[in-house]
């Protein structure tokens, strides 16, 4: 099984981040549908977060959640409870990375996500030179995909 996933942006870096065991089924269902080909954007409400959404083949549950996050956290994102999809993002889930610690929350309270992994360390300044570079600009296109050693 890849432990491993590599997430290259459009305008430059390629960030590592490696898969742990805390939410097996959202990591499952996330490697079953690599590679990823989408648009990142900055999720302004919930701080120093980018995301990039998705779509599974089988929306996984939650698997230790929780509404804090620390930098370097890669996350699987979605809204839980509802059964419509929300009118500020054209997906329903999403990969979520944190490059600064927050809590998660929106304007109905807060919000909880499947830690699924960590950029690697020695690549903080890559990490927030790449979150607030999509802070300033928007969005930009994103692979997601394998990372082969």
């Amino acid at each position: 099984m890849v432990k491993t996933i590599k997430i290259t942006f459009e305008r430059g870096g390629t960030l590592i981040a490696d898969l742990n065991d805390r939410a097996p089924e959202s990591v499952k269902s996330i490697l079953n549908i690599l590679p990823i080909y989408s648009t990142v954007y900055h999720t302004r409400w919930c701080g120093r977060e980018i995301s990039v959404g998705i779509k599974t083949v089988k929306k996984p549950p939650k698997e230790n959640s929780s509404n804090l996050v620390s930098k370097f956290d890669v996350a699987y994102w979605r809204d839980w409870d509802s059964k419509i999809s929300g009118k500020e993002s054209p997906h329903d889930e999403a990969i979520a990375i944190y490059y600064g610690p927050e809590i998660l929350r929106y304007h109905n309270g807060f919000l909880t996500t499947n830690i699924i992994g960590r950029i690697r360390w020695e690549q903080e300044e890559l990490l927030e030179s790449i979150g607030i570079r999509i802070w300033q600009c928007g969005r930009e296109n994103v692979v997601i995909e394998e990372y082969k050693i």
